[in-house]
């Protein structure tokens, strides 16, 4: 079976079809369901990246409007019976969870952060690759999230260590954190210290705030507008040349400066190889922190002091951490077996150093692979363990979905003990809708064109209601086009034979079974080498002054007429090309002239010419007649050196252009009006007597008026 290309390009991208679902605050007490609603997901790990230790597919996601955006070191994506090669970058529908392949960028290495623009019009990229679809541009670009093409109009660039683990926006900026060591942008370049914010319209970067991070990679970073900070997590060991205990800090966003008079973050374990963090989010007050060893910190945002403490007993770091409604989720390499403490100071990894002493446990719960925690007070949740499953390297990456869902993407195994490929989808278990629909009719064959095929079938029905209809390819089992009704056409066929099958999904993105599979045949193009038949004789009609009309008995074909031309048969020239079998010809002299007519095909197929018909234009008589003669001048109101003058106007069978004012004395013009009234301006003193003629634009002149005389005083 044989797909034409543009048939995969096809696909309707919801996020341009479908209005946009927003999904709210989720409420403190809503658990998320552990119910499998994601069969797409993503396969094998890619080599040579800067991540070879850590063996997780996914480290990123970003979702703009409908479409799931899914970044990493995989190799495919794959529903366990389709596995197609599309590496480290690929999207997703946000509401089914099924693969897009309208997206497919091509990068040659990993990544590590997504980020979208707030009008969702660009897709930020970092990770650790240097090419994106065959150009060369460092471990930072924009993309166009809609063909996954590069904005050329987006210009900052990063260099040096390649590597870009994090982004966050605040107002118009973009920063961006990892290993980088020079940024380069239209405005210019710079030596970089692995931390720098970019314009977020065009790119450039701020050359006056460029923080020296140094010892280590930065891995998270949040902007707190409220205190006006850039907090950083990660591998490094100073920043700005003072020690940043923990690969903690915070900076300043008006100047790269450390941010004066807080307290260092808390460490945890006795060796210093393992003193780093993984993320950081500051929200409601309280400052996020989590990594190694297996902690999540909060912190009092005023002074950075610790708040409480939580530590996974005894493995697990947390490396990732989303703030969504009212909650952070946290994601971590914790097994099921591991247990969750909480205290209001530093809980050791191991055995304290001397002279240190574990703070008492005020809370204590079960813990495995995400746990969430309460925005305000920071306190564990213990009734969000969700029923997951994964290989040692957890959750990476957290995504707030649609319809009260989050994403959760790592190395994930299964889900509820439904199999799931590194990425899973868990609804809000309160309002979720699992259900669902019922299998839709087999897609019925209408009309088939050269390159087309118009398919109906019969609908589905669901507890809450279809939101729409998706026709596969029956070999590739991938989506070819989504409709809201129960019908469609799918164009840009090339000849050969197809099989198709439908399915129904709802809001919520359950996906019916796959209906009964139709098989068609499209022949392809026939050439079209029948001539239509010869029109009627134009039949002249009205005959204008300068123009006629005409009409003529249509002509037919075995395709299809697409229009007809009217010639002159003197000059054998086209005259006027017409889809219907009407037209009127205008701005013709006078004279006699002939025509015919012709018919032709969409294939530029011309008929033979009709008979001739000939018709004469006499033209646009003379206008001889003169306007009626105007009213005697009145007049109105005398000034020191100006009279004013009305009288009754003249008619005129055409039209009156003006009237002309005489001096009776010297019968010459003093003044013209194109009304019947007039102001007479610059008189000096004495006795004057005026008349009126009116003019026609053919020059015609009225007979004179009475007189009428008129003293000037002065």
């Amino acid at each position: 079976m044989r797909m034409a290309r543009s048939i995969l390009m096809a696909l309707v991208l919801l996020a341009s079809s479908l209005a946009a679902i927003g999904a709210g605050p989720r409420p403190a007490g809503a658990e998320l369901a552990s119910v499998a609603t994601t069969a797409w997901g993503v396969s094998g790990l890619r080599t040579g990246t800067q991540t070879e230790s850590i063996a997780a597919p996914i480290f990123t996601m970003e979702r703009i409007g409908n479409v799931m955006y899914v970044g990493g070191r995989f190799l495919n994506v794959t529903n366990g019976s389709v596995t197609l090669p599309q590496a480290s970058l690929a999207a997703f529908d946000a509401i089914t969870g099924e693969w897009l392949p309208t997206f497919t960028p091509q990068l040659n290495g990993a990544v590590y952060a997504l980020e979208s623009s707030p009008d969702g019009s660009r897709l930020f990229v970092g990770g650790d690759f240097t090419t994106v679809n065959g150009t060369t541009t460092g471990a930072l670009i924009a993309l166009d999230p809609a063909t996954g093409a590069i904005d050329p109009s987006w210009t900052g660039r990063v260099g040096g260590y390649q590597v870009v683990r994090d982004f966050d926006i605040d107002g118009g900026s973009l920063y961006a954190g990892g290993g980088f060591t020079t940024v380069t942008s239209a405005a210019g370049s710079n030596a970089a210290g692995r931390v720098a914010r970019f314009d977020l319209a065009n790119g450039a970067h701020d050359s006056a705030w460029l923080p020296l991070i140094d010892g280590g990679t930065v891995w998270g970073l949040d902007v707190s507008p409220d205190a006006g900070r850039v907090y950083l997590a990660g591998t490094f060991t100073t920043s700005n040349g003072v020690a940043a205990p923990g690969g903690f800090v915070s900076l300043e966003t008006a100047t790269p400066t450390n941010t004066a008079g807080v307290a260092p973050l808390q460490v945890n374990a006795v060796l210093a190889t393992n003193q780093y963090s993984y993320d950081v989010v500051a929200t409601n007050g309280n400052v996020f922190v989590a990594g190694s060893q297996y902690f999540v910190q909060v912190l009092n945002e005023a002074d950075l002091a610790l708040e409480t403490f939580h530590l996974s007993k005894y493995a697990g770091d947390y490396q990732h951490l989303e703030v969504i409604g009212n909650r952070v989720y946290a994601g971590c390499h914790c097994r099921q077996d591991t247990t969750l403490a909480s205290a209001n100071g530093v809980l050791w990894s191991g055995t304290p150093p001397d002279g240190q002493v574990n703070a008492p446990t005020f809370a204590q719960a079960p813990n495995s692979w995400a746990a969430a925690f309460d925005a305000t007070t920071g306190l564990h949740l213990p009734d969000f363990r969700p029923n997951v499953g994964s290989t040692g390297a957890g959750v990476w990456a957290i995504e707030e979905g649609l319809n009260g869902c989050i994403w959760f993407g790592g190395a994930l195994t299964s889900t509820g003990g439904t199999t799931q490929r590194a990425m899973t989808r868990l609804c809000d278990g309160d309002t979720a809708d699992f259900t669902r629909p019922s299998t839709p009719g087999r897609p019925i064959a209408g009309s088939v064109g050269v390159d087309s095929i118009a398919f109906s079938w019969n609908p589905s029905t669901d507890d809450v209601g279809v939101m729409a209809y998706r026709l596969y390819d029956a070999v590739t089992h991938l989506p070819i086009v989504d409709s809201t009704t129960t019908s469609t056409t799918v164009t840009g066929l090339a000849p050969g034979a197809y099989s198709f099958y439908t399915k129904a999904y709802d809001a919520a993105g359950n996906l019916s079974t796959r209906s009964g599979i139709t098989s068609v045949t499209v022949t392809g193009v026939v050439p079209d080498t029948v001539r239509p038949s010869t029109p009627g004789r134009p039949i002249a009609g009205a005959i204008l002054l300068d123009g006629v009309s005409f009409t003529w008995n249509p002509s037919t074909d075995n395709v299809g007429v697409a229009g007809y031309r009217l010639y002159n048969s003197v000059t054998n020239a086209v005259v006027v090309d017409v889809p219907g079998t009407a037209t009127t010809l205008t701005g013709l002299v006078p004279g006699t002239y002939s025509y015919y007519t012709r018919s032709y095909d969409a294939a530029g197929n011309v008929s033979s010419r009709s008979a001739i018909t000939s018709v004469t234009i006499v033209g646009v008589p003379p206008d001889t007649v003169r306007p009626s003669t105007p009213g005697k001048p009145i007049v109105g109101a005398i000034g020191p050196d100006s009279v004013f003058l009305t009288w009754n106007p003249s008619t005129d069978n055409v039209g009156v252009a003006d009237y002309q004012v005489f001096d009776l004395a010297t019968n010459t013009v003093v003044a013209t009006s194109p009304t019947n009234a007039i102001t007479l301006t610059g008189l000096v003193p004495g006795s004057y007597t005026f008349y009126v003629k009116t003019r026609d634009a053919a020059g015609n002149v009225s007979w004179k008026s009475g007189n009428t005389t008129v003293t000037i005083t002065g």
